[in-house]
């Protein structure tokens, strides 16, 4: 069982220590310091506008932090697809025994 947690803190380390996370987590702090857009933000989380949604989506801030979003976005659709075919190949070895 200490295999796999080793195997899992491995995944964990790679994780972290892609630069794609270290960019998502300072776009995510350019996003906090912006006051203008946090109080555009929570004004659209109490009344909810299409103009207000439009106007928040066009920060360079916002843009940047969606963008890498939908890389990790993707990056977790892509480790879920190799998580199936391992699992698919453990489970053939399975039913051959």
């Amino acid at each position: 069982m200490s295999y796999i947690y080793d195997k899992l803190e491995n995944v964990e380390e790679n994780l972290n220590s892609l630069e794609l996370f270290n960019n998502l987590d300072k776009a995510f702090l350019e996003v906090k310091q912006n006051q203008e857009l946090l109080e555009k933000i929570k004004k659209y989380n109490k009344e909810p506008s299409q103009n207000l949604k439009i106007d928040i989506y066009n920060y360079e801030e916002i843009k940047k932090y969606k963008s890498l979003e939908n890389e990790v976005n993707f990056l977790i659709l892509h480790i879920n697809e190799k998580l199936k075919e391992i699992d698919s190949i453990r489970s053939c070895k399975h039913e051959n025994n």
